[in-house]
């Protein structure tokens, strides 16, 4: 699997997570500093425990689910400034749309070309929404 983080292929990264965001929880910070999480997981929890992880992955189950989307941008809100990276059904066609709501890395699937995906960084540029990089949206220019 691929995985482009801060906008570049990464060939050498530290591998995502295993450990779930709730057995985290149960095991405390000694259990380590990244987790995986999804939708299912208590969001306030897990906004009051960002502060103690280097690396959050967000596992996108299925195309339909975007609550990934809302997670990644509460966290950037409440001011994580770590690793948000998404795996699982990343699809390349949402990639630029992830980063704006705080994404900084995604985990290709191996059926998906890193070199394209690449291409989907920034390549919409005008938005009608604010985000998390800070850009307002367009009728705000």
């Amino acid at each position: 699997m691929a995985l482009i983080k801060d906008q570049q292929l990464s060939l050498s990264h530290a591998a995502t997570p295993q450990i779930r965001f709730s057995d985290w929880l149960n095991n405390g910070p000694d259990a380590g500093d990244s987790v995986l999480t999804n939708g299912e997981d208590d969001l306030p929890s897990l906004l009051a425990s960002a502060n103690k992880l280097s690396m959050i992955a967000i596992e996108f189950e299925a195309f339909g689910d975007g609550r990934g989307f809302s997670m990644a941008r509460m966290l950037r809100r409440d001011g994580y400034q770590g690793e948000i990276r998404a795996v699982g059904d990343v699809a390349m066609d949402r990639i630029d749309f992830m980063q704006r709501v705080g994404f900084n890395a995604f985990e290709l699937r191996d059926d998906q070309d890193a070199a394209q995906a690449l291409t989907k960084l920034g390549e919409v540029s005008v938005h009608f929404q604010p985000s998390a990089d800070g850009k307002g949206p367009a009728y705000m220019l």
